[in-house]
């Protein structure tokens, strides 16, 4: 029987003082850059700062270490920076400072790191996650109203969809948190993540969810590695992009935000259907659509990417099997768990930030702001958005990405309560898309949520004219932030 024959492997040309690594799935130069490895440093090296003059005293930087200044809290890199100014006015100068280095250190690695060994990049974004997670909690006290939305069911027997925080004002983590007339707006999935941590003390809870969070962020930018690698981006490039934004690293890592755990199922539904394209078995799409489903369990946010994950496959009934059947295990759990009750993510809606699109939107038309009209109005384009993503994967199954990061942005951009680390949403699908328009927006997103972060903010915004509270509508909005949060 004649042997069949075989195809000789393709030659890859390798250039003079370059090397293809068949892992990373880019070419890597040899040295690497110094401005690029500059960088990376760079963004090590201001948020161990930021970790340290959060952990050195009570001050802005970590509200819940305002209220308590204790070592299981503050962590191990509490009073390390003993020559950190006293002076209120300085430290938030130094903070808006600190955020601008971060910044230029993240393009500046963005340009250059299709010639950095990944070795250095993977290096760079484990350790800021690593001084994040050792830290306290940056800027929002968002970490206790998840453990206090668990504890309150998991020990009292309240419902945290429908009874209000202040209900077990006797649990260890309510002087800690905030939102204390707002029933949990989270997700099914996320809050029997607060059930499991219930049982333990506050203290083994705190840091369990924040060594979750770390990892889950890690996760995420795994599968950003992962997928670069099989649609032929440079991963060095979008690793830099997705990991290194600075509102990500302070606010979103520094908080110990639960986004990533909604982006690593909206992730791994893409990796799927990528995984799908390429193998013959139906059973890769039927995990695409559950874990899509899975993500909206978490944060209701992810919405919108649900109908494109499913044209996207290569088997678009199996992607839909699989939706229809994690969307039916959801549905179980909502009713024999939670009563039938859902997040409140409708008064959460109702919450404005003074820069918001919507906000500034409903200002400009002479509406005084962000009414339910112009909120309303925002939920349509979003609509619209998702729909013409939607015709966009449906003609070509490989725009998927492009479309999800589209998406994303237009959901942050329709929400009238907007906070800093939203732009994470948008991160991993613009670093992976080839679009340069959508990458551009997100850094222009990313520069204006700065804006609205920066300690100076409030003063800024007056110094341009603009004082929020001053409309009618304005005004209604203040006095429903405050009523829900004390």
């Amino acid at each position: 029987m004649a042997a069949e024959p075989t195809t000789p492997s393709p030659r890859i040309p390798i250039l003079p003082g370059r090397i293809r690594n068949p892992l990373v799935g880019s070419a890597v130069s040899s040295p690497a850059p110094a401005g690029a490895v500059l960088a990376l440093a760079g963004s090590v090296a201001v948020s161990l700062w930021v970790v340290l003059a959060a952990a050195q005293r009570r001050s802005f930087l970590s509200p819940p270490a305002r209220h308590e200044f204790a070592p299981w809290l503050v962590g191990p890199l509490g009073h390390r920076l003993p020559g950190l100014t006293s002076d209120t006015v300085t430290l938030r100068t130094e903070l808006t400072v600190a955020l601008g280095i971060l910044a230029i250190c993240w393009l500046c690695a963005w340009a250059l790191a299709a010639r950095v060994r990944i070795e250095w990049v993977v290096a760079a974004l484990v350790l800021v996650h690593v001084v994040y997670a050792l830290g306290p909690p940056l800027s929002l006290t968002d970490i206790f109203n998840y453990l206090h939305y668990g504890r309150e069911g998991a020990r009292y027997g309240q419902n945290p969809y429908a009874a209000l925080p202040l209900s077990v004002p006797q649990d260890a983590a309510y002087p800690f948190s905030n939102w204390h007339h707002l029933p949990s707006p989270y997700g099914p999935f996320f809050t029997l993540v607060g059930y499991a941590l219930a049982p333990l003390p506050l203290h083994t809870a705190y840091w369990t969810w924040k060594a979750v969070a770390a990892l889950a962020s890690l996760g995420c930018l795994g599968l950003v590695w992962w997928l670069a690698v099989r649609l032929g981006r440079s991963p060095q490039r979008c690793l830099v992009f997705a990991g290194l934004n600075p509102l990500v690293l302070v606010y979103g890592l520094g908080g110990q935000h639960n986004d990533a755990l909604m982006l690593l199922c909206a992730l791994g539904a893409v990796a799927l259907v990528v995984r799908g394209r390429a193998l013959g078995s139906p059973l890769w799409d039927v995990g695409a659509g559950a874990a899509i489903v899975a993500g909206v369990a978490f944060k209701f946010s992810l919405l919108g990417l649900v109908p494109l994950v499913v044209l996207g496959a290569r088997r678009r009934p199996a992607a839909l099997a699989g939706a229809v059947a994690m969307g039916a295990v959801v549905a179980d759990i909502v009713h024999g768990v939670f009563g039938d009750h859902l997040p409140a993510t409708g008064l959460q809606d109702r919450l404005v930030t003074p820069l918001s699109a919507p906000n500034l939107a409903g200002l400009l038309a002479g509406a005084g702001g962000a009414t339910a009209g112009v909120r309303s109005a925002s939920h349509v384009v979003l609509v619209v958005v998702v729909l013409a993503a939607s015709a966009a994967v449906a003609h070509r199954r490989d725009r998927l990405v492009g479309a999800a990061g589209a998406v994303m942005l237009a959901t942050v951009l329709t929400l009238a309560w907007t906070v800093p680390w939203y732009v994470w949403w948008v991160l991993p699908f613009a670093a992976l898309s080839r679009s340069r328009a959508l990458k551009a927006a997100v850094v222009a997103v990313t520069v204006g949520l700065a804006l609205g972060a920066v300690p100076q903010s409030t003063q800024l915004i007056h110094h341009f004219g603009y004082y929020p509270t001053r409309t009618p509508v304005g005004h209604a909005d203040h006095a429903e932030f405050e009523r829900l949060l004390h």
